[in-house]
């Protein structure tokens, strides 16, 4: 809507209720903003929903809610925790959406490969139709004349020479894809979706150091013709290599505001007034283990570090050098280590559970592997086919043991069978962590979760760090979403 302001008291009244509105610009004397936040200017609003939404009785209330903002909103992310079910609000989404677009539009979701059956199984129980998956090579000639009214495919589809054809609505799962905003994909997606008037993407909520992630969904979104327009309204450059852009400490009302036209940012339900589903998911439990060092161990790090004693981990590279001397390796060759064959007696300690166990480096798990001949162990050069038939194994109970790496399997999969995580190795990533633990974790989840840390003396220093930046990122993430709520009430 736009609106011209005369120079009066009362235009100056005006004025401050369009700079309190969470979406707005000026040219001149002329305020733009979105039509739904006329009524706050006492203007009325334009109906723009057609259609009535009409949601599915087994929604949880927070479902509901989001889902019907998305349908209002038209353009929406949903930033919320893993294990909220973001899944069935976008389903939700689609469903509507798909009755408000012209009979000759389709509606496509993009997600990770390995989400796609998860995605397709979950679509047939509730809404008891599954998707259409749409191969790499069919997808630029489903664009053009799709066969079915919904579709989903995964972001290695996507090409350069991607042409939208009929495309009326895109709806991106796990968008922290669009982190790296300089990257392939992202610029596919911002391209297909450039005038969409339908658009949604979900993601986990980003951590309160890391509110950059918002900036390529804010350019998704339209709210922003690009990053750097975004990053100058509200960050600054503090010219670091890590963490240099930092939000400006006046900035931090305006930019909640601002976003909230766009997202919701949950971790808590009962934060906004809806019941804690997620209190009902049951609890994790940590257990660090400590594992003598072999002479050849405590030789090597000492070569390495020139202490006797590893009292901290030092930069990056000799925190990569520890932990490969732990898991067995110093500089290229195989060494003796303890760790494999107490992770396997750990194992054995509970026959009747499934495990996932999380490895970071390749010579690890081909380590791993020669312990647990029985388990299922997934690369990234395993084939998808074998991927598949992996998961369905271990979901199915047929297969006890999963050994694979964070950046393989950590992202968007349910796997609620695996009632015990084995950490083979862990470095400074709390995502890369949480995501792995919560890939078992989450609303749904019947039993507690026990995560087994098994580390030598080398490693506890950037264990405790990891598990200090958990801490720390779940109470300041708690306290950003009260901010979020406070700010945009």
């Amino acid at each position: 809507m736009n609106l011209t302001l005369p120079p009066t008291c009362d235009g100056y009244r005006t004025f401050l209720k369009v700079k309190s509105l969470p979406q707005y610009r000026f040219t001149g004397r002329t305020a733009t903003f979105p039509d739904e936040y006329a009524v706050r200017l006492g203007l009325g609003m334009e109906d723009v929903q057609s259609l009535p939404y009409e949601p599915s009785d087994f929604l949880f209330d927070y479902q509901r809610d989001i889902a019907r903002i998305s349908i209002e909103k038209q353009r929406y992310s949903v930033f919320a925790d893993c294990g909220l079910g973001k899944t069935l609000i976008f389903m939700e989404y689609a469903r509507h959406v798909a009755k408000e677009l012209p009979a000759d539009k389709c509606i496509l979701i993009i997600s990770p490969l390995m989400v796609i059956p998860q995605t397709i199984a979950e679509s047939e129980r509730w809404y008891g139709s599954p998707l259409r998956q749409v191969r790499a090579a069919e997808l630029g000639d489903w664009l053009k004349a799709p066969d079915s009214r919904i579709a989903i495919t995964n972001f290695e589809a996507l090409t350069d020479d991607l042409d939208p054809g009929q495309l009326g609505c895109l709806i991106i799962d796990e968008s922290s894809m669009l982190k790296s905003h300089y990257g392939k994909w992202g610029r596919t997606i911002l391209r297909l979706g450039a005038g969409l008037r339908w658009k949604w993407c979900g993601t986990g909520t980003p951590a309160p150091n890391d509110r950059i992630e918002y900036a390529n969904h804010a350019v998704f979104m339209g709210a922003f013709p690009n990053v750097n327009a975004f990053l100058a309204r509200y960050f600054v450059n503090r010219g670091q290599t890590q963490e240099r852009w930092t939000l400006k400490p006046h900035a931090i009302g305006p930019f909640y505001r601002a976003i909230s036209h766009w997202c919701i940012f949950l971790t808590n339900p009962a934060t906004y007034g809806w019941k804690d589903h997620s209190a009902d998911i049951p609890p994790i439990h940590v257990t660090m283990h400590d594992i003598p060092l072999t002479q050849v161990q405590q030789d090597a790090i000492q070569d390495t570090t020139g202490q006797l004693i590893v009292t901290h981990s030092g930069g990056i590279g000799q925190r990569s050098k520890l932990g490969q001397i732990s898991k067995g390796r110093h500089n290229g060759t195989a060494i003796a280590t303890n760790k494999p064959e107490y992770i396997r007696k750990l194992v054995e300690s509970w026959p009747d559970e499934s495990t996932i166990v999380w490895c970071i480096y390749n010579p690890e798990q081909d380590t791993m592997e020669r312990v647990f001949p029985e388990a299922a162990s997934m690369r990234g050069a395993t084939p998808y086919a074998e991927r598949m038939k992996m998961i369905d194994d271990f979901k199915s109970g047929r297969c006890k043991v999963l050994i694979s790496k964070p950046k393989i399997l950590g992202f968007g999969l349910n796997l609620h069978i695996a009632t015990r995580q084995v950490f083979s190795g862990l470095q400074d990533s709390y995502e890369s962590y949480y995501q792995a633990v919560k890939r078992s974790n989450r609303v749904g989840s019947t039993r507690p979760l026990h995560v087994h840390i098994p580390m030598t003396s080398a490693e506890r220093p950037m264990v405790e760090n990891v598990l200090r930046k958990a801490h720390r990122v779940h109470e300041d993430t708690l306290e950003q979403e009260r901010l979020f709520h406070e700010l945009t009430r």
